[in-house]
């Protein structure tokens, strides 16, 4: 086959592609698409996540190659800065949940992927000798990439909250890895790797949000692979290589909306390291496989696009929004209290400053030879600048707009590789020019002296959305004294379903159905109310499902707790009254 047909047979599948992309989108509303991804999109996730171990077992040999020229010392070091960075975000943070009740509807939907292969949060569901069951699932506009990592660990360990801390956990130190591995290959240089992983381990919002099990830590840490795996292909240009990069990309896409502006480094680092990549037909192939694997997200994408995504009444973005939150999220950077300046100063100090390259004794500064790195400084603070630009213009894009501090996580893999670079090149400054044999060594401890002082910023759970946590912990104990085959009703069934029992929307009460009617003969062991967060907070809406309940059952409250201005408790609902 001559290069001419090549092209052509190409040219006839990507049409192929984009002509059923093209069907299925069009053909469908968007309620019918979302139907018919809450089986597809975990389908593609767990054909993605098998490919990927494919794309490693072949390239074993390229990483152990790698691998090998790091020497022991560097290598124990790394052992140390993951180990630390684990255990510090485990043991410092506190573990809780921050952003509610997002996080138990993304361990719920995992729960619904490991037990059901259906992607959706559930709104009426129950557990019958073990198994489990959901008769009401509802596709949720977030990706599903970090749902589908849950229900790995789900699948392995049993529905546990406990194991998807850990596994944040986990994240938060093998993403030091990745750091220290993008500086490694694209400075060429250990040190700029190994201050840009101690670095990022030690970031106070990075660590608190590490033991949550918010999708934040796992998105940073896919797309950095992402990007890693890009790098490694053009330090090591073949076809396995390319696969494992057409691989990545998609699972790394599926994990918060922005996450696909991954493709403008990636982009850079074809177009300024290798750019003869793309008159070569295999990168079209290995596209094509990407575009493949990535057509459920996009689809995702065009079934949700009509989400308000909490902007009542106000465009989701503009750029009405920039100035205030270009100077908020800007300034987070350099106040010094939720992030240190100290390392604010290394990243710009690694974007302006070259590496002074070991030069003979008695060179002096304007001999020495330099390297800048313009091109992969480019690649890094390109994606720095996408992951913290991007809500710039995002209504809810302000750091100190309510938990949305968690949006700064984006911004951290590379803010890291770029002050680790920095650190890297004032040290061997010092050490080449000045002598000072422990430079690195000073460095160091300047950077765990800056770090001390956010401790005690770090263990503290704070005041944000206390009203939720409340609920969510009175809750648990409430949900221990549900009797054996009972049903809550309440407006988060997801956490009651995560923690083995029978839970549905309080809105099922508001008619009385032949359904409702049936529940009560379904579960012998009572129908329970849930008086929750949403009952006492001001919206009209959400309250008249709870007092609709109060005012249409006989009600016996059984447990009862008071938090602040707040009531939360259950009651137990009798058909009996009118």
């Amino acid at each position: 086959m001559n290069n001419i047909e090549k092209i052509i047979l190409t040219g006839i599948l990507y049409l192929i592609f984009f002509s059923c992309a093209a069907v299925w989108g069009l053909s469908y509303d968007n309620w019918q698409l979302r139907e018919q991804l809450k089986w597809v999109s975990p389908l593609f996730l767990e054909m993605n996540f098998f490919l990927i171990f494919i794309g490693i077992i072949v390239n074993w040999d390229s990483f152990r190659m790698v691998i090998q020229k790091i020497d022991t010392r560097t290598g124990f070091i790394m052992l140390v800065i993951v180990l630390v960075g684990t255990l510090t975000a485990m043991f410092l943070a506190p573990r809780t949940h921050k952003i509610y009740y997002d996080e138990d509807i993304y361990l719920n939907i995992g729960q619904n992927i490991a037990n059901l292969k259906t992607a959706g949060m559930c709104n009426e569901g129950e557990h019958i000798y073990g198994k489990y069951f959901c008769h009401r699932l509802e596709y949720n506009k977030q990706p599903n990439g970090w749902p589908y990592l849950i229900s790995v660990i789900l699948r392995i360990f049993g529905t546990s909250h406990l194991a998807c801390h850990l596994m944040n956990n986990f994240i938060w130190g093998l993403s030091a890895l990745a750091v220290f591995f993008i500086g490694y290959l694209l400075f060429e240089d250990k040190n700029a790797g190994i201050f840009g992983a101690l670095i990022f381990i030690l970031m106070p919002e990075g660590l608190i949000w590490s033991n949550t099990t918010s999708a934040e830590p796992s998105s940073a840490l896919w797309v950095s692979l992402a990007l890693l795996a890009v790098i490694f292909f053009a330090k090591t240009p073949e076809n396995r290589s390319l696969f494992l990069v057409a691989v990545l990309l998609p699972f790394a896409f599926q994990f918060r909306p922005e996450s696909i502006l991954i493709v403008l480094p990636v982009g850079l680092v074809l177009i300024l390291m290798i750019p003869k990549e793309f008159l070569k037909q295999r990168t079209y192939l290995f596209i094509l496989l990407f575009l493949v694997l990535t057509l459920p997200h996009f689809i995702h994408l065009y079934a949700v696009r009509g989400e308000g995504w909490g902007a009542v009444g106000e465009s989701k973005f503009a750029l009405k929004y920039f100035e205030e939150n270009f100077r908020v999220n800007s300034l987070f950077y350099f106040k010094n209290k939720r992030f240190p300046l100290f390392f604010t100063l290394l990243f710009f100090t690694g974007v302006f400053m070259p590496k002074l390259n070991p030069g003979k004794k008695g060179e002096t500064v304007r001999t020495a030879t330099f390297s800048f790195f313009w091109k992969e400084k480019t690649v890094v603070f390109s994606w720095f600048l996408a992951f913290w630009g991007i809500f710039l213009f995002f209504y809810a894009g302000s750091y100190n707009y309510g938990a949305d501090v968690r949006f700064s996580l984006l911004s951290y893999i590379p803010l890291g590789v770029l002050a680790g670079f920095g650190a890297a090149a004032l040290s061997r400054w010092a050490t080449e020019r000045l002598n000072w044999e422990w430079s690195s060594c000073g460095m160091t401890i300047l950077i765990l002296i800056c770090f001390l002082s956010f401790m005690p910023y770090i263990r503290a759970i704070g005041q944000e959305a206390w009203g939720a946590r409340a609920d969510h912990e009175y809750a648990e104990i409430m949900a221990e004294k549900l009797p054996p085959n009972s049903l809550v009703l309440t407006h988060n069934p997801n956490m009651f379903l995560l923690w083995g029992k029978n839970a549905a929307q309080a809105s099922i009460a508001s008619q009385n159905t032949p359904h409702l009617r049936n529940l009560f003969k379904r579960f012998p062991g009572g129908i329970y109310f849930h008086y929750n967060f949403w009952c006492n907070v001001s919206n009209p809406a959400q309250r008249s499902f709870c007092d609709n309940i109060l005012e249409k059952f006989e009600t016996t409250e059984i447990l009862s707790f008071q938090e602040r201005e707040y009531k939360y408790s259950l009651h137990k609902l009798s058909l009996s009254k009118d």
